[in-house]
């Protein structure tokens, strides 16, 4: 990838289309790694209808993470890798508050008085931080483990944090100048961040499988368990064989 300077925004899309291709390409047959995740995900869209109303808002919230994953890869393809990590902190919020939702339907009112703007103490409470109040009751959500740590690693992507700055963006000894775009120097090193987005958005996925999916399936529960088995083992095979502790350091 050329990691030249930007002249125009016609031009920064142009390059962007190019990544496309070009990751594409590179990913070869791990391209459908992304394709597979995506059927997984709208698979589910399509079983019993959602009866219960204490599964709407996490429902509502499952088709934000979709469209967060969309965004994700979409973002990793055109090289903003970056961008991805974004979308998962996002996808992220989500899935915690789902989860809590789905364990106390009770606090439904609660999550929405925000839409009135009330001033709320129990929604400061909960909801505000709602990764906090999933770390913190772990035992509670058990299918949650390891996920608050990736929310803290995305957020370096989500704020003004020197490590992501430095990470996006290289000053020329001479003049100030960006690429706009998160090359790596090693093709491997792609697979890497992909390994780990890919790994998230799929725990995300089995927390709405384990909570509401399994119990709606119906007739086709063998077959989407046996699809997830496959899924699951190609997938722990990409992320063994591209750890993210081992991207090369910029």
């Amino acid at each position: 990838m050329c990691a030249e300077p930007i002249r125009e925004f016609s031009h920064f899309i142009g390059i962007e289309e190019e990544n496309v291709l070009k990751s594409i390409a590179n990913l070869g047959d791990n391209f459908f790694l992304i394709h597979n995740l995506d059927i997984i995900f709208k698979n589910s869209l399509g079983l019993e209808p959602l009866d219960d109303v204490n599964l709407k808002f996490p429902a509502f919230l499952y088709l934000i993470i979709h469209s967060e994953f969309y965004q994700a890869m979409a973002s990793f393809l055109r090289m903003h890798h970056s961008k991805s990590f974004v979308s998962l902190r996002i996808a992220l919020d989500c899935a915690f508050t789902s989860y809590y939702l789905i364990k106390h339907p009770d606090k439904t009112d609660i999550y929405l008085s925000k839409l009135n703007e009330e001033e709320n103490p129990e929604w400061n409470r909960i909801f505000r931080n709602i990764k906090k109040t999933v770390k913190d009751h772990m035992d509670n959500f058990p299918l949650a483990k390891g996920l608050p740590e990736i929310h803290e690693f995305c957020s370096i992507y989500s704020h003004s944090d020197a490590i992501g700055i430095l990470h996006r963006y290289r000053m020329n000894d001479a003049k100030l100048e960006a690429t706009y775009f998160d090359y790596e120097p090693k093709l491997d090193d792609y697979n890497k961040w992909l390994a780990q987005l890919l790994g998230t958005f799929f725990r995300i996925y089995l927390i709405f499988w384990q909570e509401i999916f399994t119990q709606k399936a119906g007739d086709k529960k063998g077959q989407i368990e046996n699809s997830l088995r496959e899924y699951s083992l190609r997938l722990n095979d990409f992320i063994k064989k591209y750890p993210l502790g081992d991207v090369e350091a910029k």
